[in-house]
């Protein structure tokens, strides 16, 4: 098939997405991956050095996204630091770190397809790492270094046989700690890249959009590259220099898509932490951003802060998150953004890229979300069977679908145009809430155990939900060891505060179990029906609570198989 890149790329461009829905040339690419590649490649290089890659044959990442723009001034990496203000990373600086640290870790026993675990936040750390891991043709995972039982249990499930981390983040790893790779090792480089052929292993990932969210999703090389191709010219239309930037973007869902995005265009990443944006606003006008990710807590932020964004060529927001219509329209006002191409952008780093993208539109706010250029697909029933719907509106499913995350969007077809229509079961802006894992850390040591429950509440918003927990005392009077400060306290040490519920619920009574574990349906039932207020409450209900404490003499819980008394 031959594609017209000019066409493509002027009609990106002019972000005036054609009538009558996606265009011939779109629907083609989803049967033609590496046809689409092929074409759009050149295009991609322009008058730059060359590609060592080659679609559906093999993969040179270290040169691609490093070694060909380290001739050249630009900058990799763009971060801001409260204490020393913005730091920057050269395309010459991180070729050369990472060329050594890669020379260090080959004598540390680092071969091609060797599992490496980057426990590292965003930064230049992490993309020397990366780098080197890459040069050197490792299988790479990414891992926030935020809670100890969410680190133990990804680190448990990956196995890996080295792992990168910060030295004072050493207690972290536990058992792994005696992986640790050094980070500043002095070495003469000596690398010669290492080349991915297509369905090579690049990397595991855990990607947040997968249930259960501890379990790591094979990236294959050809995906990744291919992804990159796509979003570093399209998706995002970046130019070597331009600055790509997603502040509060969950780095288990968008690294190392956005990255690879941006070093094979030979851009520049800017990495800013929510926290600064909120206490500054101001930061996102400091350098001109081609293209600015943007989530509900930034727009919120930027609305109370009335910051007008001067310098953003391109904005985009996750379909997956809440839409407020009006609060979106009154952002893209205050912020001086009328006349400002958006999109909507669904990535999933562990299928190598954005898998969901509208072109581009000027100003209009829209929930419109086809399939991204290069993907085979399929909507699915909702049974999940392996079979095709057969209507217009199903489960979107990236094909082949061994190996990959079960589908949750739900994608509609009407016109030959294709709507974002939420996802199958109750999520937080997207992503799976590990309840399971949440409970179980309030369970378990360290600290009393508690029981609890987490119940999903929709909040009126489409695909907004609050996640409370039910907290129950069984029969104590709420003391210390429950109080919401104390379990917020121990849910942010073990897991990380991404995974605090928005809401505590404590209740003084007995929950039902059956067979020794706890009666979730029950649970959930007896708090939405407000049955469980009224028990805690009613005089008589808790007379009968403190009875069966004193007959059982455990106010920690009762055995298996009691249940919780009625009235």
């Amino acid at each position: 098939m031959s594609y017209d890149t000019r066409a493509i790329l002027a009609q990106y461009e002019a972000a005036s997405p054609p009538e009558g829905g996606v265009p011939d040339w779109l629907r083609r690419s989803w049967s033609d991956p590496e046809g689409f590649a092929t074409a759009l490649a050149p295009s991609h290089v322009g008058r730059g050095a060359p590609f060592k890659s080659r679609a559906g044959q093999h993969h040179d990442f270290f040169h691609d996204l490093i070694g060909r723009h380290a001739s050249t001034d630009r900058l990799a990496l763009r971060t801001y630091e409260r204490a020393r203000g913005w730091q920057t990373l050269s395309y010459r600086q991180l070729h050369e770190q990472a060329a050594r640290r890669a020379t260090a870790w080959a004598q540390q026993g680092v071969k091609p397809g060797a599992k490496v675990c980057l426990v590292l936040h965003p930064g230049p750390e992490l993309l020397v790492s990366l780098g080197a891991a890459l040069g050197l043709g490792a299988c790479i995972s990414l891992l926030p270094p935020v809670g100890r039982r969410f680190v133990a249990r990804r680190l448990t499930a990956l196995a890996p046989a080295h792992v990168a981390a910060e030295p004072h983040q050493a207690p972290l790893l536990g058992p792994f700690a005696k992986c640790l790779l050094p980070t500043h090792a002095p070495s003469t480089p000596a690398l010669a890249s290492h080349t991915y052929k297509p369905g090579e292993t690049v990397g595991l990932l855990f990607s947040p959009l997968a249930s259960p969210s501890a379990t790591p999703v094979p990236l294959k090389a050809g995906d990744a590259w291919l992804g990159a191709l796509v979003d570093g010219l399209l998706t995002f239309g970046l130019a070597p220099g331009e600055h790509l930037a997603a502040p509060g973007f969950h780095p288990l869902q968008h690294l190392p898509a956005l990255l690879f995005a941006t070093l094979l265009r030979g851009a520049t990443f800017l990495h800013l932490e929510p926290a600064d944006v909120e206490a500054s606003p101001s930061l996102l006008n400091e350098y001109p951003v081609r293209a600015l990710g943007v989530t509900p807590a930034l727009r919120d932020a930027l609305l109370r802060g009335r910051t007008v964004l001067k310098n953003v060529g391109h904005w985009f927001r996750n379909p997956e998150g809440p839409l407020d219509w009006e609060a979106w329209r009154t952002w893209v006002k205050q912020c001086g953004l009328a006349s400002v191409p958006c999109s909507n952008v669904l990535v999933d780093a562990a299928a190598g890229g954005a898998v969901l993208c509208s072109q581009r539109r000027v100003g209009a706010v829209h929930s419109e979300a086809p399939p991204a250029p290069g993907r085979r697909w399929a909507l699915w029933d909702f049974t999940q069977s392996g079979q095709e719907t057969a209507g217009d509106t199903g489960l979107f499913t990236l094909l082949p679908a061994e190996g990959r995350a079960p589908g949750h969007v739900i994608l509609s077809r009407v016109r030959n145009q294709y709507q974002y229509g939420g996802t199958r079961e109750a999520r937080r802006e997207g992503r799976v809430y590990p309840a399971a894992e949440v409970t179980e850390a309030l369970r378990e040591e360290p600290g009393p155990p508690v029981a609890t429950s987490v119940l999903p509440v929709p909040t009126g918003l489409a695909g907004e939900h609050r996640h409370v927990l039910l907290v129950f005392t069984e029969g104590r009077t709420p003391g210390a060891e429950a109080s919401p400060a104390e379990l917020r306290r121990r849910l942010e040490l073990q897991l990380g505060a991404e995974f605090l519920p928005d809401r505590f619920e404590c209740f003084p009574l007995h929950p039902r179990r059956k067979e020794g574990q706890l009666d979730e349906a029950w649970c959930q039932s007896q708090y939405l029906t407000g049955s469980l207020q009224h028990k805690a409450t009613d005089p008589l209900f808790q007379s009968l609570t403190a009875l069966r404490s004193h007959v059982f003499q455990a106010p920690a819980g009762a055995g298996p198989g009691v249940t919780e008394p009625r009235k």
